[in-house]
């Protein structure tokens, strides 16, 4: 709880140069916010930035690594109130109204398509093979990579980690829904 108590004890001599960030000391700026995070823990990242209500936000990630998610909650309820900032444990779900792209690759849930797995020896394990149109065998790991990226930012880093147990990266079949893909929108409700 110490450890805690030092990077909040940071953060709070540092909040107002963090929210009022200039462009050129930005790099300089996150490079302390880290190493302060990481006196902490060293396998918890951030993400901040200002949420739509004007309230600046810090996002404690673990990057979806399980063996760290007490690590975050930790952290995270060892929270100060600090006028102006909302402190959140893990990335949040972001739905699946999103296009990225990764390593030139474009990732859009919208067009994306995936079929539900089931394992012999955990029947309650959900896993999932995602099909892409574009999908390109040379590419398979920016392919895996890139869908890790977009279900995290979908489903949000917590639900993917904890429900989502396997994952797959195919070609998509010509006629996905009469092969048993579902459209990714409809993961979300599976993951409920």
């Amino acid at each position: 709880m110490q450890e805690c108590k030092v990077f909040w004890r940071w953060f709070e001599r540092n909040e107002d140069r963090l929210r009022e960030i200039e462009e050129a000391s930005r790099e300089a700026l996150f490079d302390e916010l880290l190493d302060a995070l990481h006196a902490y823990s060293p396998q918890l990242w951030f993400e901040t930035g200002t949420a739509d209500d004007g309230v600046s936000e810090l996002i404690i990630s673990a990057e979806g690594n399980a063996d760290y998610f007490s690590d975050v909650r930790l952290l995270i309820a060892a929270a100060p109130a600090i006028a102006g900032w909302r402190f959140l444990a893990f990335k949040p779900a972001n739905g699946f109204g999103f296009t990225t792209e990764y390593e030139g690759t474009t990732f859009s849930p919208g067009a994306t398509w995936f079929m539900p797995l089931s394992s012999h020896s955990d029947r309650g394990a959900l896993g999932i093979r995602v099909g892409y149109a574009h999908y390109d065998e040379q590419q398979h790991q920016r392919f895996l990579t890139g869908t890790f990226i977009m279900l995290e930012c979908a489903l949000g880093e917590l639900a993917f980690a904890e429900q989502v147990h396997h994952v797959e990266v195919v070609r998509l079949p010509s006629s996905p829904a009469s092969s048993g893909y579902l459209p990714l929108t409809e993961l979300g409700e599976i993951v409920k």
